[in-house]
């Protein structure tokens, strides 16, 4: 048999850990110490941040007490949801979690470091706030996530399957909110005004998105067209809803839309959280059109001019040669919209709806708990920091992906 050296034994190992240490201190002299002044300064910060991380990680481990965020977790999470109902959000999870595994297989694969930091924030983070319990419970979901994206990665590596691969994901995100609602209203459904926390937040969000998105594409092609009422109409709206507070708008929604519905098929009756939805959906598309116009004027004039002389009709040209470069040209944008768009549910508190954040600030009025806003407000934090985080890797990927730079670790 042929005998296996380790890698200590012969100095591979070695010599790759002195080559990274190398690295990073021609780095940091590079970047950091390159002068008296800058040497200084990084020192000064170094120490600050260091100092900063451990009094922080010291409350975290030993001072916070965490009862607050595992007994109050199904608040935060699902608000007043009925217990007995919560079969109908179960579904949900494992959906949402298998298309973010499959989407992100089809355009690339995890990073190592998203790996370590989804497993860091598995392991230890999310036992520590929520319980070993709260942990467990989401694990199936995960477990199903990573290996729908397996499956993803390696039939995108294969030519014939790669766009069957992510037209399947985005087929997917199109039909979780109708799958979403259909569960919500089948057999009796459950009362809107009993939806809250977490799921609320995501639920106003997608619903937003689906709305805001192909309404922002109609008014920045209307803003761009030859046909002068169309573009001043659409100017006139968008300049008005980006003149116009969200609070307003949300308020509006809560006093004055339903006189503006139809009453037909019970419209004017919808619920608060569908009027909520559908003015977050009409707020967010004037800014969504101002992306894609911007997307649409970066496209050179040549290409229009080439489109027509082979014969192309608009909507053709529209279709396959401008709002292909459009999306791809405006795709940061859109995300930071998006990411946005979610952190600014939280002001559905405005008209009354429980979402997560009004949820924590009701759990520190229990007698218990009083005084533990800080950690409440921390586990708040780190969910809409990992939500807003996965969607911004993902617009990342999506982004090289269309820009035709393979799905290389940035």
């Amino acid at each position: 048999m042929t005998a296996v050296r380790l890698p200590l034994e012969s100095g591979r190992g070695l010599r790759s850990a002195r080559e990274v240490l190398a690295a990073a201190w021609e780095w940091a002299r590079t970047r950091l110490f390159n002068s008296p002044a800058n040497a200084v300064v990084s020192l000064l910060l170094i120490v600050l941040l260091a100092w900063a991380s451990f009094l922080f990680l010291r409350w975290m481990a030993f001072e916070a007490d965490w009862g607050v965020v595992r007994t109050n977790r199904r608040l935060l999470l699902v608000g007043r949801f009925p217990q007995d109902q919560e079969w109908r959000i179960w579904p949900v999870v494992y959906a949402l979690t298998a298309l973010l595994g499959w989407t992100w297989g089809s355009w690339g694969r995890v990073t190592r470091w998203a790996a370590a930091t989804m497993a860091l924030i598995g392991v230890l983070v999310l036992p520590t706030l929520a319980g070993w319990g709260g942990a467990l419970a989401f694990l199936p979901a995960v477990t199903l996530a990573a290996l729908v994206h397996l499956v993803a990665l390696r039939l995108a590596t294969r030519p014939a399957w790669r766009t069957r691969v992510r037209v399947a994901s985005g087929v997917g995100w199109f039909l979780a909110l109708p799958l979403t609602l259909a569960l919500l209203h089948v057999r009796g459904g459950v009362d809107p005004t009993l939806w809250g926390g977490l799921y609320l937040n995501l639920v106003v969000a997608s619903g937003a998105v689906m709305g805001a998105l192909p309404l922002g594409i109609a008014l920045a092609l209307a803003r761009t067209s030859s046909f002068r009422a169309l573009r001043w109409a659409s100017t006139v709206y968008v300049e008005v809803m980006r003149g116009l507070p969200l609070p307003v708008m949300l308020t509006l929604s809560w006093l004055a839309l339903r006189t503006f519905l139809p009453s037909w098929g019970g419209l004017d009756e919808v619920a608060l959280v569908y009027r909520v939805t559908i003015a977050f959906a009409l707020f967010t598309a004037a800014f969504i059109a101002e992306a894609v116009r911007g997307g649409l004027n970066s496209i050179p004039r040549g290409q229009r001019e080439a489109a027509a002389a082979l014969g192309l009709q608009w909507w053709q040209m529209t279709a396959y040669v401008t709002m292909p470069q459009a999306i791809r040209n405006s795709l940061p944008a859109l995300a930071g919209e998006f990411i946005g768009l979610f952190m600014t549910t939280t002001l559905v508190a405005v008209v009354g709806l429980t979402d997560m954040l009004q949820a924590a600030r009701g759990t520190t009025e229990q007698p218990d708990f009083f005084g533990r806003q800080k950690e409440v407000l921390l586990f708040v934090g780190m969910l809409f920091w990992v939500t807003a985080f996965a969607l911004s890797r993902l617009s990342a990927r999506l982004e090289r992906a269309l820009a035709g730079k393979g799905t290389r670790r940035a």
